[in-house]
């Protein structure tokens, strides 16, 4: 296993480890709850794909709701669609746009998007509480919008 393999698991195994973990330990469910209240109702700016800042006119975002919808905007399209989020995971299980032609960076940043919101993915708050959702080859890092 060469140095940067061993250096992206072990950056992954901090991430996955880090989580929404309050600062008492409460039951599964008072936990879920808490780290509920944290992802849910905030605009989250998409601020980073893997380690490329993320530079486009408009603002990129995604908004998650209680009920398991979920919104936003692309850079060229506004998305929504449903996912079920657990503790750690997040299995999007629809996904629609609108249509509109998407090129340059803004079409770039909206391909990559809406390619990680599709299947399950892995999500935490990081040390700085941005959401961090990723899977095995992608990290996205949104930061909570006026933060």
């Amino acid at each position: 296993m060469g140095r940067s393999t061993a250096l992206l698991f072990l950056f992954f195994g901090i991430l996955f480890f880090a989580g929404c973990a309050p600062q008492v330990q409460p039951s599964a469910a008072t936990k879920q709850e808490a780290c509920s209240q944290k992802l849910y109702n905030h605009e989250w700016r998409l601020v980073m794909i893997d380690n490329e800042e993320v530079r486009v006119p408009k603002p990129v975002f995604i908004r998650f709701r209680a009920d398991g919808g979920f919104g936003g905007f692309g850079g060229c399209n506004s998305f929504f669609g449903d996912a079920a989020i657990t503790e750690t995971a997040i299995e999007f299980v629809r996904l629609g746009s609108t249509r509109r032609v998407c090129s340059g960076m803004e079409g770039e940043v909206e391909r990559h998007l809406f390619h990680m919101l599709k299947g399950t993915k892995w999500w935490q708050f990081d040390e700085t509480e941005d959401l961090v959702i990723f899977d095995d080859e992608h990290r996205l890092v949104f930061e909570k919008s006026g933060a």
